[in-house]
């Protein structure tokens, strides 16, 4: 994919340093005018961006060229050198000016919020969504290419006064990976009848929510239940935990709304190109298990059998 024409700059010409942690100053700036918009963060946040940046362009296919986020030091602590925090700022100003050469990119959250007013102004009169539908639709042609006759499901509107709710999640297994509960979660789209199961963290529900919360609908969103960390005894029955955050989500689906929103669009189809459809009707190997699909993976490739009883008893598991 050819880049745009570029309207932004972006400049990290300061830092500071608060309780020994380096925030970047980052200033966006619109090349046609106005004020530039300010936003300050850690490099481990800055990475977090970029994991989702990476996610953005697997999940819609966006061909670009390769995005030179600088790596992080090993052995060496960046705060610890005023000359590497230097450095460091000239490899992010030029990884940011490489992401925003790129329209695409600005229909994700974390660098929407990035952009000067003016230009969110723009972007709430259609652009956004019209661009996301678009790159929506390419997924659609992948995954049917892939999959022979395969459905793929994405949120219709309602007809008349139909209550019916067109997706019904149940969540069914877990396992442990990085400390974390992965959920295997199954969906139903009782319009279509495409069920298919993918794997969630519990972070990644609560990444969605937060987006959903920004959004400032004119109704209170359900509750979402509060992180829990659990000793490894603990956690052997979950299915409480389960009942909740299965709950949660079908309760959050049956506002339509919210259904039809880009965020849980882009959950939906995200969820079917990492999940595997039940009842599995295509050609290969696509009918693996979830997490041979699955965009999460394991950082340390190391399981809770793996680790040695005195540790194992001291370990805290989110979910």
């Amino acid at each position: 994919m050819k880049q745009s024409v570029q309207r932004y700059s972006v400049k990290i010409l300061s830092h500071e340093i608060i309780d020994k942690k380096v925030y970047y100053i980052i200033y966006v700036y619109n090349m046609e005018g106005g004020e530039p918009k300010e936003t300050r963060k850690r490099y481990s946040e800055l990475e977090s961006m970029h994991q989702k940046i990476l996610d953005w362009i697997n999940i819609f296919k966006i061909r670009i060229q390769n995005l030179n986020f600088p790596k992080k030091k090993l052995f060496f602590h960046t705060n610890q050198s005023e000359e590497s925090i230097i450095k460091r700022r000239g490899e992010l100003q030029q990884y940011f000016n490489q992401v925003f050469a790129y329209s695409e990119l600005q229909c994700l959250d974390v660098i929407e919020d990035m952009l000067p007013k003016d230009i969110v102004c723009q972007k709430q009169f259609g652009q956004k969504v019209d661009r996301k539908w678009q790159e929506i639709q390419q997924l659609k042609e992948s995954y049917l290419a892939k999959h022979g006759d395969s459905i793929f499901s994405l949120p219709q509107k309602k007809i008349g006064n139909s209550n019916k709710q067109q997706y019904i999640f149940k969540f069914d297994d877990h396992i442990i990976i990085d400390d974390c509960i992965l959920y295997t979660i199954e969906v139903n789209d009782t319009i279509t009848q495409k069920r298919w199961k993918f794997n969630q963290r519990y972070q990644d529900l609560r990444d969605y929510h937060r987006q959903l919360k920004n959004l400032r609908f004119d109704f209170p969103l359900p509750h979402l239940p509060e992180k829990k960390s659990l000793s490894p005894k603990e956690i052997i029955d979950l299915r409480e935990r389960k009942s909740q955050l299965e709950f949660y989500l079908n309760k959050l689906f049956g506002f339509q709304i919210i259904v039809e929103n880009d965020i849980m669009v882009f959950l939906i189809a995200k969820s079917q190109l990492d999940g595997n459809e039940i009842g599995c009707r295509s050609q290969g190997n696509n009918c693996q298990n979830t997490l041979d699909n699955s965009s999460i993976q394991s950082k340390s490739q190391t399981t809770i059998e793996q680790i040695d009883d005195e540790t194992r008893l001291n370990r805290k598991i989110t979910c």
